[in-house]
């Protein structure tokens, strides 16, 4: 395991408020979605049309009745009813922090992220481990309310400490146990809200077939000389089955990973883009809201699904290391 060690002492209490975001609201009900998906915020109407074909836009449903007002994680930002069609390689352009749990990891004194992690708590984040590769805390930095990186005003924050999976292997190209958590020094704003997780351990969550929402400053074309997006983009995925030849060939551990992706679009997560949340869809009554299932870990070079799956780090399987794993932040 590669960790800091903190000065600081967490009590039982603070120990509960930090895991409450999970433990309390994110009821793991799988929810099978195959042509659209809605989601809207009180204030405000977000709504998200999930097209069947690549340039498709036919139609956009409106349900004014179904809020996220109770609820303290998941719920994403709307400015006026934005409506979006995510589609990141292959993608859209977000509409400005939709996400608001969503942060990049970036070298000091630079803007453009080698990485993306999201919140999950008022002063953690989840990445990707491999984020961390030959790295120290004292070169990164983590930076919030971030949108187009042409024009930066969020927040800069300055890692505390950050622990990394035990299990995990820099040399393993299968990457199993990508995943890492990372505590910052000064608390998040207020205002962003984090993401929520899977209340329970599953090797089987989400279910293939499943919508994904994806999202990063990756490269947004297929070709070796395309450059990473200036501006968040996101992008919609199909899980895939395990059984699919593009999975299988793709992942070591089915319970650990998942696989995302199209079998003829060039629609995926790129470089870039590691460490992000794959975002399924989950319901509480009339709320409707944004659980994170996976992780941006790999891919091909091409970052084209349609030759193989992106890969994910499966998020369920880890709740119970992220929670014992809160305990030494």
């Amino acid at each position: 395991m590669q960790r800091q060690e903190s000065t600081v002492a967490t009590t039982p209490s603070l120990q509960t408020n930090r895991l409450y975001y999970f433990r309390r609201y994110a009821i793991p009900i799988i929810s099978s979605l195959t042509g659209f998906m809605v989601i809207a915020c009180i204030g405000s109407l977000l709504i998200i049309y999930f097209a069947r074909h690549r340039n498709t836009v036919s139609s956009l449903l409106s349900y004014p009745n179904i809020v996220c007002y109770q609820r303290s994680c998941g719920c994403p930002n709307s400015d006026n009813g934005t409506s979006f069609i995510p589609r990141i390689v292959g993608g859209q352009q977000a509409p400005a922090y939709i996400y608001p749990w969503l942060v990049s990891l970036s070298d000091r004194h630079r803007v453009d992220p080698f990485c993306a992690g999201f919140i999950i708590s008022p002063n953690v984040i989840l990445t990707a481990a491999h984020c961390l590769n030959n790295r120290n805390s004292d070169q990164i930095q983590i930076l919030s309310k971030i949108h187009d990186l042409r024009d930066f005003k969020g927040d800069r924050h300055d890692i505390d400490q950050w622990i990394i999976h035990s299990e995990y292997r820099s040399n393993d190209s299968m990457h199993l146990n990508d995943i890492a958590l990372v505590k910052v020094k000064q608390d998040f704003a207020t205002d962003l809200q984090p993401c929520c997780l899977p209340r329970k351990k599953s090797n089987v969550f989400p279910q293939p077939k499943t919508q994904a929402v994806i999202s990063g400053w990756g490269k947004v074309l297929t070709k070796p000389t395309s450059q990473n997006s200036p501006v968040l983009q996101h992008v919609v995925i199909p899980i895939v089955d395990y059984k699919n030849t593009r999975c299988y060939h793709s992942i070591a551990d089915k319970s650990r990973q998942i696989c995302a992706g199209y079998d003829t679009l060039d629609i995926d997560s790129c470089s870039g883009d590691s460490g992000a949340p794959l975002l399924v869809v989950e319901h509480d009554g009339d709320e409707q809201y944004f659980v994170a299932a996976g992780i941006v870990s790999y891919g091909n070079k091409q970052c084209d699904a349609s030759i193989s799956s992106g890969v994910y780090t499966r998020i369920s399987f880890y709740v119970d290391w992220i929670e014992a794993t809160l305990n030494y932040l």
